[in-house]
């Protein structure tokens, strides 16, 4: 008995992974560097489809599928990024894939402000009432990544993530739970979609196949030395289905907005 509890919460089959485990993993020299180099490509083309449809959703529904402590919990993951990305690709003799992904987080980080820009000019109303001026809901997104960078970095240094792995991580177990949640909580299928709902699910179950990206990477996401990364898997992808439900419950939405702009199926 107190052999399985030890093996459940008390045994750590290392505490983190290196960045030379991307050199390792992601250079022509590994028989298997196609596989995980199509897998990462997956993985990083559905976080940008997935952000992508937010500022369409605000542009064409006036609502976002996300709400602005995801927005500025994104932004404070992905600016941090550009930064552990460069560092890495520097510290290794300019590696590609670090290359290419401290670009990509400048993109990310592009989107998210833009989504940040429409919360305050095109959702203020609907995230805090009527009586908030576009002045204090500028002051409102500042504080919330006033409060969201500097813990990010701080809980990066807490969780000995070198390159960014175990965040990145937890913005797909964010992006498979929370966005079903939210659009329950309005009571509208306005600011959300079905082939958004469809996307978070594929990218939710890919980040947790036994082939997923991280454990492609490093050791230090398997099975065998991680199972909780997968327990909490189960969880999200869960979650992620369960959006489809809440999808079902709530009302259609017209066809067109009053401006005469398609909504998104």
């Amino acid at each position: 008995m107190w052999s399985i509890l030890h093996s459940i919460f008390t045994t750590y089959n290392g505490t983190t992974y290196s960045i030379n485990d991307f050199v390792t993993s992601l250079s022509s020299s590994n028989p298997h560097y196609i596989a995980a180099l199509a897998v990462a490509g997956l993985t990083f083309a559905i976080g940008f489809i997935e952000y992508i449809y937010s500022f369409i959703l605000v542009n064409r529904e006036r609502k976002s599928p996300y709400n602005v402590l995801m927005h500025t919990f994104y932004f404070a993951i992905d600016s941090m990024g550009i930064f552990v990305f460069a560092l890495a690709s520097h510290a290794t003799g300019g590696f590609w894939i670090f290359t290419a992904a401290s670009i990509a987080e400048v993109v990310w980080t592009l989107f998210e402000v833009y989504n940040l820009v429409l919360c305050i000019y095109v959702e203020r109303d609907d995230i805090w009432g009527p009586s908030v001026t576009v002045a204090q809901a500028w002051w409102k997104v500042l504080g919330w990544l006033l409060v969201m960078v500097p813990t990010v970095n701080l809980f990066r240094v807490f969780m000995n993530d070198p390159a960014m792995l175990k965040w990145y991580i937890f913005t797909n177990i964010l992006m498979g739970i929370m966005p079903g949640l939210y659009w329950e909580k309005r009571g509208t299928r306005l600011g959300a979609s079905w082939g958004l709902a469809i996307v978070i699910c594929i990218g939710t179950i890919n980040s947790f196949l036994l082939t997923n990206m991280w454990a492609s990477i490093s050791d230090y996401f398997s099975f065998q030395n991680n199972p909780w990364f997968y327990v909490v898997g189960i969880v999200a992808i869960f979650f992620s289905f369960r959006a489809f439900w809440v999808l079902k419950q709530l009302p259609e939405k017209p066809k067109t907005m009053p401006n005469g702009k398609r909504t998104i199926w």
